[in-house]
């Protein structure tokens, strides 16, 4: 409005009487802002080119100040960097120069000790089995080892050796075979739909609910956000429709809102029980939207969101609801059977339209086995891709994927079936029990405490005061001296544990080495925030800005897998 009263004056279109009669009628509604009053009052003293003048930069400056608003106080800063890197020559360069500089120390510190790749030919003469088989050997001897119950991530190791066993061989016995074409191998259409069947039992055995096996927890939520975004535009004509989900959500969603040209709408989860804000997803909504999500759990703290709310909010406003049970798909249909109780998650709450869950996590197949569910079969032909005009035939596929690799198929129903409910039930048990005991003793170390109020096995634990103690130093001291594999959260730093079978044999010494990290970092706290993940997240800490925060762990990744030049 105020542009377009400097721009009539300018050209003496409007007289300048007329334009203070419009200034203090717009003005009437803010009649309490002194600071505009101010201004009104040299409009009403001004001529008309200077009130012209006036008019266009207070527009541009209420204009930064509403968009100022919008954004908050971090990313304004974060635009404004954005800005003068593009405004002032040769600040993008040293930028880079300097993040390539922090990347290559902390590549270097972080991967100290690891096998060295190099950029090599092919060998001129093959290798023989044993020496390869030697090779691998020596290349695994550094890898982080599962069994010995010392890793909180990554790999899901099972109670039974047997259970191992069955996984590994059932994968191997159909490595070769591709679930691109059912009718060339039935064996993994047979084993693929019985899969898919017991997952329909383990979230509900509700009828009609049907689903697909993926890759993994990724591809999953790929999957559903794609048949919500083709459901919206086929059913209610949302040409770019939203998602909005809690800021706890797994980055899979990210990922899929930016390859699918999904815009997600992130929304800050309650701030002390870390769960999502049902009233401030609400609030999120609008007519564009298309999915809501929850997790169950969510990974960072293991806190289970108020599915049933997140579910009776997506029914009020017509929508669908996802529920990523990646984590906690193969737990939580068992808690209660084990003797632990949970709120209600899956297809027995009425507004949850899908739910992705993972096969090679708690399920313990080998990687790359995920499932994910639908309440009916119009939402999962949706995430189908057809093309019938390619010369080679008619194509379609059932995922992201075109092959598909048998092996994981095959483990998967494996294992499910050797494990059955009862093995379930006893690992899922076992697990709780060693939770149960870290959150006994974690209330008994005044240093540090838990987040959130998690139900299933994963749990998060932040310093109490983080003033006086970095917990990312309290993880880098452990894993030198103790030779543990923790996760680092932000937004608040805290580490996350993922528990597994295995940690029922090493949790007395978890406990005792967090004891002793933690008296250690606090003795001599500048020593240990100088190296390791400390130092790193202390400087992503500083950086105002998520893209800069961004291109600084892409070019990381590039780094990790760059190949050093052979030594001459």
């Amino acid at each position: 409005h105020l542009l377009t009263l400097g721009v009539l004056l300018r050209s003496g279109k409007m007289s300048l009487t007329v334009a203070r009669q419009t200034l203090s009628a717009s003005a009437a509604g803010l009649a309490n802002a002194s600071a505009f009053s101010s201004l009104v009052r040299v409009f009403q003293e001004s001529s008309r080119l200077e009130l012209a003048e006036h008019a266009v930069v207070l527009a541009v400056v209420l204009s930064v100040t509403n968009t100022a608003y919008k954004l908050g106080p971090k990313k304004t800063v974060g635009a404004v960097i954005r800005w003068i890197l593009g405004a002032v020559p040769g600040a993008t360069s040293a930028l880079d120069s300097q993040l390539d500089s922090e990347v290559r120390t902390a590549v270097a510190d972080m991967m100290r000790g690891a096998p060295v790749a190099l950029d090599e030919p092919l060998p001129k003469a093959g290798l023989s089995k044993e020496t390869l088989m030697v090779e691998l050997k020596a290349l695994k001897s550094a890898d982080v080892k599962p069994s010995e119950g010392l890793t909180f991530a990554y790999v899901y190791t099972p109670s039974e050796t047997s259970t191992h066993e069955v996984a590994h061989e059932a994968a191997a016995m159909f490595c070769d075979l591709n679930a691109l074409n059912p009718t060339a191998f039935p064996s993994l259409r047979k084993m693929e739909v019985e899969v898919v069947s017991m997952c329909r039992h383990m979230t509900g055995g509700v009828d009609g609910v049907t689903g697909s096996m993926t890759s993994g927890g990724t591809e999953s939520i790929l999957m559903a956000v794609k048949s919500a975004r083709d459901h919206a535009r086929a059913v209610r004509g949302i040409a770019d429709p939203e998602c909005v989900l809690p800021l706890s959500a797994h980055p899979a969603f990210a990922k899929a809102g930016h390859y699918l040209g999904v815009k997600m709408v992130w929304v800050p989860s309650h701030p002390n029980t870390k769960a999502a804000n049902v009233e401030a997803m609400a609030a999120a909504m609008n007519s564009r939207t298309c999915l809501i999500v929850g997790s169950a759990p969510q990974y960072p703290h293991g806190v289970l969101d108020p599915i049933s709310q997140l579910a009776a909010l997506a029914v009020s406003k017509g929508v669908l609801m996802h529920v990523d049970a990646c984590f906690g798909g193969f737990v939580l249909p068992w808690l209660r059977a084990a003797g632990f109780e949970h709120p209600d998650w899956d297809f027995r709450v009425p507004g949850v339209t899908s739910i992705s869950m993972d096969v090679h996590k708690y399920g313990f197949s080998v990687k790359g086995a995920s499932c994910v569910m639908y309440r009916s079969k119009d939402l999962r032909m949706r995430q189908y891709f057809a093309y019938s005009e390619w010369p080679g035939g008619l194509f379609v596929s059932p995922s992201m994927l075109g092959t598909r690799a048998g092996g994981p198929i095959a483990s998967a129903w494996a294992t499910m079936r050797h494990l059955g409910s009862d093995g379930f039930i006893k690992t899922v048990r076992g697990m709780m029990e060693t939770v149960t005991y870290f959150k006994a003793q974690i209330k008994t170390i005044p240093e540090v405490q838990l987040i959130g109020d998690p139900v299933a096995t994963a749990i998060a634990i932040r310093a109490s005061n983080p003033s006086s103690l970095n917990i990312y130093s309290v993880a880098d001291v452990m894993e030198m001296d103790g030779h543990w594999k923790l996760e680092r959260n932000k937004d608040p730093a805290s580490l996350h544990l993922t528990v597994m079978p295995p940690h029922s044999r090493t949790k007395e010494k978890f406990v005792a080495d967090l004891k002793a990290a933690i008296t250690k970092v606090t003795a001599d706290p500048s020593k240990y925030g100088k190296a390791g993940s400390a130092a790193m997240y202390g400087m992503i800490a500083t950086i105002p800005d998520e893209t800069i925060i961004d291109k600084f762990v892409v070019k990381w990744m590039d780094q990790v897998y760059t190949p050093a030049l052979p030594e001459a």
